[in-house]
């Protein structure tokens, strides 16, 4: 017995299921990041998730179905730190800097770059997932921080045509050119405080023309 079987042995058996899923969603995401879509076997993901290739077409379909669900697993766990921290009780520049830090941290992280390639890379065989992929990752992040400034709109005077215009122009500012050097250059990185230099220097050009 594997140790991925061992574990699900212990979960009651109403919800193995959603257990047998997240198995197969983790192996998936490692065995596409590491091989690709083309050479990533399904009974490589079986082998690393336990279980058995009936249960995984089951449950995904087939090995598109299966990179469908891991591009969607993983853009909802890219999206949630953005989404905690857009705390509407919070003053607009703490929540950006807040929102800003993460999305950051998140894009420059070497699985988050890894799946960003591996999802642009397989774009035109799957114009759809890749659809599928900014429908619900970049414009996710972008739909948090115009509801984040519409909540925070009368509060602290925003000068707000457009609040969906405005959270794009700052999803943009804040990636700038430290994720495209990182999709370029392997070897880069950010510190944690040149993050967070970042993030400040964008979030008071930003309210700068959002309270002229």
């Amino acid at each position: 017995m594997s140790l991925a079987e061992a574990q699900l042995a212990t979960i009651p058996p109403a919800s193995r299921g959603a257990a047998r899923r997240r198995a197969f969603l983790d192996a998936a995401t490692r065995v596409f990041l590491d091989q690709g879509f083309e050479a990533a076997s399904v009974n490589e993901v079986v082998r690393r998730a336990g279980g058995s290739l009936a249960t995984l077409y089951t449950q995904f379909g087939n090995k598109e179905g299966l990179f469908l669900a891991v591009v969607e697993d993983g853009c909802a766990r890219f999206v949630a730190p953005m989404a905690q921290a857009a705390d509407p009780a919070r003053t607009v520049a703490a929540g950006l800097q807040e929102i800003g830090e993460r999305f950051l941290e998140r894009l420059m992280q070497p699985d988050g770059l890894a799946f960003f390639r591996m999802v642009i890379g397989e774009g035109r065989k799957f114009p759809a997932i890749t659809a599928r992929f900014m429908e619900l990752g970049p414009e996710r992040v972008r739909q948090t921080v115009a509801a984040y400034l519409e909540a925070r709109r009368a509060p602290d005077a925003l000068d707000l045509a457009d609040a969906k215009r405005a959270a794009g122009y700052f999803c943009d500012m804040i990636r700038a050119r430290h994720h495209y050097r990182a999709l370029a250059e392997t070897n880069y990185t950010l510190t944690a405080d040149a993050r967070r230099a970042h993030v400040a220097e964008t979030v008071e050009f930003f309210l700068r023309a959002l309270r002229r």
